[in-house]
C-alpha cells in the first residue's frame, strides 16, 4: 500500500468501528489523515491525535464545517459516516435519510470540487435484503430497512455525481464486518453484544432460530479489501462485495464465543423481530478477487479469538 504514503486524506466517520481500524492502518502507511466525525456512535478516544492526524467534530449536513474540512486538498475522501443500524432506522427512518442519504450528498458534492483521486462510499450488504442465493454485485437490491434504502440511495448518489462532475468513486459493499473498536450497545452489532454478556456470564439471545446465516468478515480483511478497491485503477467507478465468501450461523457464533471466553452463559431463543427476516447471507467476492487482489484470510475462529483479547484490554 504504497500508495498512500504522503497522500492527504479525508475520512468522515473516523472514529467509528471500521473508521478507527482504517484511519490506524492509513496512518501507517504514511498518510496524513483528517477525521471528521460527530461522535454521536463513536468513541472519540479511539484516535489521538498525531503529527499526520487531526480530528474535526461536526455533522456531515453542516455546511459550514464542510467548508472548513474541505480548506484542505485530499487525494482520497473514504465516506464511513452514517447513522448505524437497521433496528435504529426503523425506529426513527427520517433521521436515518437525514444522515445517510442528504449527508452522502453533502459530502459527495464538496468532494465533486476537488476531484480526488477516489471517492471511497462504504455501503452495506444489508441493501440486498433477502435472496435466494449467493451474492454478486449485479444481484439485484431488495432493501427491507431504512438504513438498507438510505445505503443503497448513497450509492446512487456516487453514480449520479461522477456522470454530473466527474468525481471518480468506488464502492465498497461491506458484510457484517466484526473485530476490534466495535463495542457492544442496544443498537450495535451481534458479536460484541454476544462478547458482553458470554463475559458477564449471562443468558445470550438469539432472535430466531439460531441457523440464519450472515457473512461474517474480521475487519482487517475488511480494511484491506477497502484499500485495495481505492488504490487500484481497476477498481475506479467499480462496486465491490466485500466478504469471505462463507457464511456462519447465528448460533455457531455464539457457541464459539461461549467456548473461547469459558463462560457460563446458555442461549435462549426469542421470536425474531419484525424487520429482521433474512434467513442466509454469502456474498459472492470473485469480482474483488479477479480486479483488485482481494484476499480474506481471516477465518471465523481466529478473528473471534482476536476480538475476544480486544475486550479484554477495553
Amino acid at each position: 500500500m504504497k500508495n498512500f504514503k504522503n497522500q492527504i486524506i479525508l475520512v468522515t466517520g473516523g472514529t467509528g468501528a471500521v473508521g478507527t481500524n482504517l484511519v490506524k492502518k492509513l496512518l501507517d502507511y504514511g498518510a496524513k489523515v483528517t477525521v471528521l466525525d460527530d461522535f454521536s456512535q463513536s468513541n472519540k478516544n479511539n484516535l489521538e491525535n498525531t503529527e499526520k492526524l487531526s480530528i474535526i467534530k461536526g455533522d456531515i449536513n453542516n455546511k459550514k464545517v464542510l467548508k472548513k474540512v474541505f480548506e484542505k486538498k485530499y487525494d482520497y475522501v473514504f465516506h464511513l459516516a452514517a447513522r448505524f443500524a437497521n433496528e435504529l432506522s426503523v425506529k426513527n427512518p427520517v433521521e436515518d435519510l437525514h444522515v445517510n442519504a442528504e449527508g452522502t450528498l453533502q459530502v459527495l458534492l464538496f468532494a465533486s470540487k476537488q476531484k480526488p483521486k477516489r471517492f471511497v462510499y462504504s455501503s452495506s450488504s444489508s441493501l440486498y435484503g433477502n435472496q435466494k442465493s449467493i451474492i454478486n454485485e449485479n444481484t439485484k437490491p431488495n432493501p427491507s430497512t431504512p438504513y438498507a434504502v438510505s445505503k443503497l440511495t448513497g450509492e446512487y448518489y456516487c453514480k449520479a455525481i461522477h456522470e454530473l462532475y466527474g468525481l471518480n468513486y468506488t464502492i465498497v459493499r461491506l458484510s457484517n464486518s466484526y473485530g476490534p473498536f466495535d463495542p457492544s450497545g442496544k443498537y450495535r452489532n451481534v458479536i460484541p453484544n454476544f462478547f458482553q454478556r458470554a463475559l458477564t456470564n449471562r443468558n445470550i439471545v438469539i432472535t430466531g432460530t439460531g441457523n440464519e446465516t450472515r457473512d461474517f468478515t474480521f475487519v482487517d480483511d475488511t480494511i484491506n479489501g477497502i484499500l485495495l478497491a481505492a488504490s487500484s485503477t481497476k477498481g475506479k467507478n467499480e462496486t465491490f462485495n466485500l466478504g469471505t465468501g462463507k457464511e456462519t450461523s447465528i448460533k455457531e457464533i455464539v457457541k464459539n464465543i461461549i467456548n473461547i471466553t469459558n463462560s457460563k452463559s446458555k442461549i435462549v431463543f426469542k421470536s425474531q423481530r419484525s424487520f429482521d427476516h433474512i434467513k442466509k447471507r454469502k456474498m459472492n467476492i470473485s469480482k474483488a478477487q479477479k480486479l483488485i487482489g482481494y484476499n480474506p484470510k481471516i477465518k471465523i475462529n481466529e478473528g473471534l479469538t482476536r476480538t475476544y483479547d480486544w475486550f479484554l484490554k477495553n
